[in-house]
């Protein structure tokens, strides 16, 4: 007997499809309550230069450590996730629109449907990692990230101040990020790509309370052995430089993930 699933035209499908799809509709999913903590450092440009891809100009070589506890998200019916991500500033350079954002080069997530949500439907370049929920004593607040018990990063932060409620007003009058990824696909049985292309994935962020402090990043380099499929992510960003370290902050946010406006990139 011949199998009675079909696609239909324009409508959106997840793994596995044969469950069925939905219409495409604009996705603006709201994270009500969000919790970051946010390293800084500048690095050696000719060891960075080589993660990113030759559609980007690096405009500064500074990479980006971001740490966040999201909860009340929307799409998970109130649930949360935790994620470190590490970026670099870039601009756009395969158009003429002069886009400047973050290009990620990594997002670690503790959690598996915001992983799939992401990777390959908007080409943020996400993976599994066990992260700590933020513990604190006194204004020093830490976290960190592990997989199969073995740590291979530490996040530190120390408050040295808090913003003015000007300040997070100025702050809030450009909520947009624009968060760039490359989406790869690579062929069955042969070398190369089915698809391989820069993606924008717009968010926004505003500010309800936010800090000023001191901050490092600690990473311990790992064995093939201890983590089979992404050592050689982690012993890279290991291999970055700190030149010096640029500034941290902590953040209490609101954010809205407008998935319906994320896009191929030409």
């Amino acid at each position: 007997m011949r199998g009675q699933f079909k696609f239909q035209e324009d409508w959106v499908y997840k793994m596995p499809v044969h469950f069925g799809g939905y219409p495409f509709y604009p996705v603006r999913t709201v994270y009500g309550d969000m919790t970051g903590l946010q390293v800084g450092f500048e690095t050696d440009p000719e060891k960075l230069l080589p993660l990113i891809p030759e559609d980007f100009e690096l405009l500064k070589p500074q990479v980006n450590v971001q740490y966040a506890n999201c909860r009340e998200v929307e799409w998970m019916a109130g649930g949360d996730y935790r994620l470190i991500q590490v970026t670099a500033p870039v601009r756009y350079m395969g158009n003429s629109e002069g886009l400047v954002g973050e290009y990620a080069l990594v997002v670690w997530e503790n959690k598996a449907c915001p992983i799939i949500g992401g990777r390959e439907e908007d080409g943020v370049p996400k993976i599994f990692a066990d992260i700590a929920l933020e513990r604190h004593n006194g204004d020093y607040w830490f976290t960190a990230a592990s997989y199969e018990s073995v740590n291979f990063l530490k996040l530190d932060f120390r408050k040295t101040g808090e913003m003015s409620e000007g300040e997070i007003a100025e702050a809030n009058k450009n909520p947009k990020i624009n968060l760039f990824g490359w989406r790869y696909l690579p062929n069955l049985g042969k070398g190369g790509a089915t698809l391989s292309h820069a993606t924008l994935y717009p968010q926004e962020a505003t500010i309800r309370q936010g800090w000023t402090g001191e901050g490092t990043v600690t990473w311990t380099e790992v064995t093939p052995e201890q983590h089979p499929l992404q050592w050689k992510i982690i012993n890279t960003l290991a291999g970055l430089p700190v030149v010096r370290f640029t500034g941290a902050t902590m953040m209490k946010t609101t954010a809205r993930l407008n998935v319906g406006d994320s896009r191929i990139l030409p």
